[in-house]
């Protein structure tokens, strides 16, 4: 079950005034090398070496059954243009193939690692004038991936994703040098990702 859904991380954009958090979707295209890429945003981006198409496409609520299993994730994508329609009409309307849900934020699209990272099939799809929903299989997100990470005494964890959604600062200042005292400097000490605790020998298994 997912502890914390991209739904709820995007949420988190309208505490910070500089940049926005992007919601991307890459859904796999059987018998090609290349999967469908889309943005919710007003204009296409750049992101990891490849293009990402701006797209009106939303992700609906992960609902429980009476037992509190989740289930399916409905994914709306617009279908105005039927563009994604030719992809379902071909492919088996997709069941079955991988779907992975990023979120990335505008100001730091130069990271490759993603804030969040999701992966789902699609279990079942449907289509009408305006949009096709794909149906997302809950049971697979538990391949959830994060950045690895080192935890370190004197060094924050978050540096190179300084205003990201682990940092949480969305203040006015532009750097941070990943130490405690910068941190307490911003009011922002509670969200520091370093371990002051550590003692200076460090800690073995």
């Amino acid at each position: 079950m997912l502890n914390l859904s991209v739904a709820g991380m995007l949420e988190k954009s309208q505490l910070s005034s500089d940049g926005v958090w992007l919601l991307l979707v890459e859904v796999a295209i059987p018998d090609s090398d290349e999967p469908m890429r889309l943005v919710r945003n007003n204009e296409d981006i750049i992101w990891n070496g490849y293009t990402w198409t701006a797209f009106n496409f939303k992700l609906g609520d992960i609902t429980e059954d009476n037992k509190g299993r989740p289930q399916s994730v409905p994914l709306q994508i617009s279908n105005i243009t039927q563009t994604v329609q030719a992809y379902v009409e071909d492919n088996n309307g997709l069941t079955g193939t991988m779907v992975i849900l990023r979120v990335v934020h505008s100001q730091h699209l130069s990271s490759t690692s993603p804030e969040l990272e999701e992966i789902f099939t699609v279990q079942s799809t449907t289509c009408d004038s305006k949009w096709i929903t794909f149906y997302l299989g809950c049971e697979i997100s538990i391949q959830r991936r994060f950045p690895s990470r080192r935890v370190l005494k004197s060094f924050c964890a978050w540096r190179d994703q300084y205003k990201g959604i682990e940092c949480g600062y969305n203040g006015s200042l532009a750097e941070c040098d990943g130490t405690l005292q910068s941190c307490r400097n911003r009011g922002n000490s509670v969200r520091y990702g370093g371990e002051p605790i550590i003692p200076e020998g460090g800690l073995y298994a």
